[in-house]
């Protein structure tokens, strides 16, 4: 039997297809219910029969052992001698995951859209819920908040890389572009202490980032500044610009380059972390991420002579780049 890969699984039937699709599904479903509910949290607390945490999350007992059912065949709980469900590692990362369940449900929802509103010439997101999708989260500020968690959530992984295996040069402010809910600028003002940071985003998102960064030990480092990066940006040593570039078309990134070009104190540096394609496609995220990128908007993600050649257009240069083969790859910017 030759076997085959695609999709990030093992395919060699129809059988294979189903139930790969089937457990990312309805797996999906169940985590999420698991999560939001506070039932994750009380497994890591400690073992737990299935009628008490049927009472945790307020549902019928015999729906929440169906699931539990599921959560063990997949290797997450296990049980004890008295029948208790007692959770595993991999139960623990689905907790830390959290964030990325909700935001799956509105890619699956737009993933319904994808060929007629290609063939329309809309994005999917705005062809299901109705509007763009910055547009449609300053009206939804529900859903503008788990889109905030799902960001804070990759910038968790982003820290780890950027962090310990790319070193800015010294600088003493630093602006976080598009910066959401402020995690990533606080993280890099933790790593580098005496600096300032300043918090760039719409109005409506700065204010739902205000009480978190307020509670942060390093508020008094932190300036919140409302904008658009399309007219203005803050004058600063180093610009972050995370997951930011792939959410437009070349046309908009080159605006927003060039608002950071013309704002930018002398020897200043941009630091723009986002996904870099191989130039031989490869099953990997960066390749699942630009398809994710044509169902919410009208970015894309590129390949590295792509972003030399947008870079170029902006007055720019790449002095370095950091690559990341498991995630977003670092590329350092400086005035050419």
């Amino acid at each position: 039997m030759v076997e085959s890969r695609a999709f990030g699984a093992h395919f060699d039937s129809v059988d294979d297809v189903i139930h790969w699709g089937h457990n990312v599904v309805f797996g999906g479903a169940v985590a999420n219910l698991l999560n939001q509910s506070g039932v994750t949290a009380r497994l890591l607390a400690g073992p737990a029969m299935v009628e008490e945490l049927a009472q945790v999350a307020a549902i019928p007992a015999d729906k929440m052992a169906r699931m539990l059912d599921f959560m063990l065949a997949n290797e997450m709980l296990e049980r004890d001698e008295a029948g208790a469900y007692v959770s595993t590692h991999r139960l623990g990362v689905m907790h830390e995951a959290a964030a990325f369940f909700p935001i799956t449900h509105i890619t699956n929802a737009c993933a319904t859209q994808l060929l007629p509103a290609l063939q329309q010439g809309q994005t999917p997101f705005a062809a299901r819920f109705g509007a763009p999708v910055f547009e449609y989260y300053r009206a939804h500020p529900a859903a503008a908040a788990d889109f905030g968690r799902y960001m804070g959530l990759m910038t968790r992984r982003v820290e780890r890389f950027l962090l310990g295996q790319h070193r800015f040069h010294p600088f003493a402010t630093v602006a976080d572009i598009g910066g959401s809910m402020g995690d990533l600028l606080l993280a890099v003002l933790g790593e580098y202490p005496g600096t300032r940071g300043v918090l760039f985003d719409r109005p409506d998102v700065v204010e739902l980032a205000r009480p978190g960064v307020a509670a942060a030990p390093l508020a008094d480092r932190v300036e919140l500044v409302g904008g658009s990066f399309f007219d203005a940006v803050p004058a600063a040593d180093l610009y972050l610009l995370k997951q930011i570039l792939h959410d437009w078309d070349d046309a908009e990134c080159r605006e927003i380059l060039r608002c950071i070009r013309a704002a930018m104190n002398p020897g200043a540096r941009v630091a723009v972390i986002d996904h870099v394609l191989d130039d031989v496609p490869t099953a990997n995220e960066s390749q699942a991420t630009d398809i994710a990128m044509m169902l919410w908007d009208t970015g894309r993600e590129r390949k590295l002579a792509e972003f030399v050649a947008l870079f170029a257009a902006c007055g720019f240069a790449i002095d370095r780049v950091t690559p990341n083969p498991s995630g977003h790859s670092v590329l350092e910017l400086v005035p050419a």
